[in-house]
């Protein structure tokens, strides 16, 4: 069954990916004579080329454990420059375009991923064909950007690998879950009864005194609004009486 997971990644999580992609990759410029100095990591969004076919699957396939990066064949022109030294042969079979150096730039983008997969423990997939970006991985997913010399790969890895790289500790309520509806439904709210309102000349206002009864305009068979502490409208109600105290009757909820 595909669990589909969403999540938002913080700067700083981000950040730590990128941190540990760049830590795990160190070996692998010194077994392939690239200068750390030239190896850039940071969080990037996807590239526009994320829906074509250039793309490696390199451990899991889900959106718990899926890896994916950018297939050696597309960065493979780029990639010869920082691992080939081309400025002292300049034959056409070292230099950067050359089928020698191409070989071992594919060679050395192999060898990323298998370090990145040895490091981190990713169980490793056999094939090695190129394919298109799963959709799916718009939910959640995080990418880091591998920048060597001139060379860009893309790192896409799954929620779920993502969280466990980024640090970030699997939710645990302390405490059950209790439903919304259940939480809302223990909250007190206070109600309104909207009658006619009563024109009194100023100077009856002023006469009024304690025990007089003013006569409202609102008939006693006259249908009224409910309203909630918002002054949103709940209900039709008429007025009505339960025992010796008064009440409202409801008829239909407000339109």
């Amino acid at each position: 069954m595909t669990v589909w997971t969403i999540a938002w990644w913080t700067h700083a999580e981000m950040e730590r990916t990128a941190d540990s992609v760049r830590t795990a990759l160190l070996g692998w410029c010194g077994q392939w004579g690239v200068a750390a100095d030239s190896l850039r990591v940071e969080p990037a969004s996807l590239p526009d080329t994320a829906s074509s076919a250039s793309w490696q699957c390199v451990a899991g396939a889900s959106d718990e454990d899926g890896v994916w990066v950018s297939h050696p064949e597309t960065a493979a022109r780029a990639l010869a420059l920082a691992v080939c030294d081309d400025d002292r042969n300049v034959s056409s079979m070292t230099r950067h375009a050359g089928p020698m150096s191409l070989s071992v730039a594919r060679q050395a983008g192999r060898a990323l991923v298998e370090t990145l997969c040895a490091h981190f423990s990713w169980i490793a997939r056999d094939e090695a064909q190129a394919s298109s970006l799963p959709p799916r991985l718009e939910r959640g997913s995080l990418s880091v950007s591998v920048r060597i010399g001139d060379a860009a790969l893309w790192i896409v890895l799954s929620a779920g690998v993502a969280r466990s790289i980024a640090g970030r500790v699997p939710f645990s309520p302390s405490s059950p879950l209790v439903p919304i509806q259940d939480v809302l439904g223990a909250r007190a709210i206070a109600l309104a009864v909207a009658l006619r309102p009563v024109r009194l000349e100023i100077g009856s206002l002023c006469s009024l005194a304690v025990g007089d009864v003013i006569a409202l305009d609102h008939k006693l068979d006259e249908p009224t609004t409910l309203y909630a502490e918002d002054a949103s409208p709940v209900a039709q109600a008429h007025l009505s009486r339960i025992g010796p105290q008064k009440a409202i009757r409801l008829d239909r909820a407000a339109s």
